[in-house]
């Protein structure tokens, strides 16, 4: 049995840095990310980030030498090079960017060029993740994307010249006016690229977003539920054919390259976070900033207390074990029960075994034959979320 590293749930394995900039919000976004921003906004933004960066510093001593790092958005590309390069330095000089074993960096194909790309690789990012959605141009105007299918397949081009070896890509089926050829258009386009990553979500229609007020009044069309059904399908029997290997409900790689970062998300353990909006887990304490950019900037630049700043939530002993397990039956590996007991000092089987147990019969749940991984098997990755339940309301 593999011997537990208790520094893996005490200190921090990720970093996370919001940037809530787009130059056009899509249509299903409900994520903390704003259009219309001038340069001169991003500036000031760098610069509080920078200032928070500072200022946290002591929480440096925290980080795992070889913590992951993450731009996240919102669409960081759309930062002048000026800007990244302040960001990057300052993680540097506070001690949080040190060995990261992945650097990750989100980009929208339409913001990509060489140029720009060749910098990201050369300020020691070494993953990059393009929201590439679709790559037909009908359902990406139809979502509000900026990029058109050619610019996609023309960015991850461009990351490969500029040096990216690890590329990822997400793709969003059950689009409005969808079809079945045109999914595997997709997917066929994609998986010719070489790329060893896929993240493929299915469209979700978030409230007070424009493509529910859309819906709603009936001017955009969706897939009804059995053809969503004959989509999620078709992704993973074709996925499966070109030798990914799905790792997570809505992730699949080649050739053992996961998401480092999300790994640690999806294994509960500690991740810091800066920038607005951005949340962060100590193992114990989730903290998340505030949401406006503009609140954000001045709350940093005005030395605001932190609690002005931060909502902090201090988790309760079960909560933390229904998130652990929660998160952990998003992978293929499972929850690990041994790291369960050891954390949070729950025999997962004694205390949810009757619950479990309808689940295990129609083996949609699996127990490791040593007793250390509780599962979900493929039939039960399409049925998660009961089972999910079980834990998240306990």
């Amino acid at each position: 049995m593999m011997t537990l590293d208790k520094s893996t749930w005490t200190d921090y394995q990720a970093l996370y840095l919001h940037v809530p900039f787009c130059r056009q919000k899509c249509l299903y976004c409900d994520f903390a990310s704003y259009a219309g921003y001038s340069t001169e906004a991003m500036k000031r933004y760098t610069q509080a980030v920078c200032k928070e960066i500072a200022a946290r510093r002591k929480e440096a001593r925290q980080m795992s030498p070889t913590a992951t790092i993450y731009f996240g958005g919102g669409t960081p590309s759309v930062l002048p090079e000026a800007c990244l390069e302040q960001l990057v330095a300052a993680l540097r000089r506070y001690g949080f960017w040190q060995q990261p074993q992945e650097a990750t960096i989100e980009v929208n194909p339409g913001t990509a060029n060489l140029d720009k790309l060749r910098l990201l690789r050369q300020l020691g990012f070494d993953r990059i993740s393009f929201g590439v959605q679709s790559l037909n141009d009908n359902e990406l105007r139809t979502i509000g994307r900026i990029h058109n299918g050619q610019q996609a397949l023309e960015a991850v081009a461009w990351a490969r010249q500029a040096g990216f070896e690890r590329i990822s890509c997400d793709l969003i089926y059950g689009l409005p006016g969808q079809t079945l050829a045109s999914l595997r258009a997709n997917l066929h386009g994609l998986t010719e690229l070489g790329i060893e990553h896929l993240s493929v979500y299915g469209l979700i229609v978030e409230e007070e977003t424009p493509l529910a007020r859309l819906v709603t009044q009936g001017r955009l069309l969706l897939p009804d539920e059995d053809l969503c059904a004959d989509m999620y399908e078709l992704v993973q029997q074709y996925l499966q054919q070109q030798g990914f290997e799905r790792y997570e409900v809505s992730n699949y790689a080649k050739n053992g390259q996961y998401s480092r970062h999300n790994l640690v998300y999806w294994r509960y353990h500690p991740y810091i976070a800066f920038g607005a909006a951005a949340c962060g887990f100590d193992g114990h304490v989730r903290r998340t900033a505030a949401e406006n950019v503009e609140t954000y900037i001045a709350s940093v630049l005005q030395n605001a207390q932190a609690d002005k700043l931060y909502n902090t939530e201090r988790l309760t002993a079960a909560e933390m074990l229904g998130e652990f397990m929660f998160m952990g039956l998003r992978c293929v590996r499972g929850a690990d029960l041994a790291e369960a007991q050891a954390r949070f000092g729950v025999d997962v089987m004694a205390r949810f075994g009757q619950e479990l147990k309808p689940f295990l019969e129609q083996d949609l749940l699996r127990l490791e034959s040593d007793g250390r991984y509780l599962r979900l098997t493929p039939q039960g990755m399409a049925v998660g979320n009961r089972i999910f339940e079980i834990f998240v309301t306990a």
